[in-house]
């Protein structure tokens, strides 16, 4: 009787312990996820580099100054899509379509009579692929959007269950945060 009550002791002390272990996240990172990262991570800085020096600048001023912050804020970007290489070979491709589209209406426009029906059927298959491409962004986006809410619907419904201790956390980091020099 005595071993059953230990035993059942012990499992009801470990049940909090257990209840506030985070679960393992869905995927496993692949073993080039850090590479991969790096890479689009020095891409994003590139852009920036070349089209918004100025935000460019901010985030090494911020690379310097606050480390944590700056690998969060690139995280954040490159999650965002705000820098996605597949996305930008995508962004290309429409770019070409769209002048291929505006090369075929100048044909178009300059063309006798007589050659026009037959430039009219490109111009219908550009505008076909230009519309095809449009709606795959859409959608992406959209996929993007209900992913994003239920991420956010999760972390909101996680840190309702564990309000008290998040509130308890966040006082005393404060109160042993070191105060910012001048």
């Amino acid at each position: 009787m005595k071993i059953q009550r230990t035993v059942i002791a012990t499992m009801l002390m470990a049940l909090p312990c257990l209840a506030m272990a985070t679960p393992p996240k869905d995927k496993a990172p692949t073993p080039t996820a850090e590479q991969d990262y790096r890479r689009d991570a020095r891409m994003l800085m590139k852009k920036l580099h070349d089209k918004h020096p100025e935000k460019f600048n901010y985030l090494m001023e911020l690379r310097e100054s606050d480390p944590q912050a700056f690998r969060a804020t690139m995280k954040k970007m490159l999650k965002e899509h705000k820098f996605d290489p597949k996305r930008q070979a995508e962004q290309e491709k429409l770019r070409e379509l769209r002048e291929d589209f505006r090369s075929a209406m100048k044909d178009y426009k300059a063309a006798a009579k007589s050659e026009r029906a037959q430039i009219r059927k490109q111009l219908v298959e550009l505008a076909e692929e230009i519309f095809d491409a449009k709606q795959d962004q859409r959608r992406q986006k959209v996929d993007y959007m209900r992913k994003e809410l239920k991420r956010l619907e999760t972390e909101i419904t996680e840190r309702d269950e564990s309000r008290e201790e998040l509130i308890e956390e966040f006082v005393n980091k404060k109160i042993e945060a070191k105060p910012r020099g001048l």
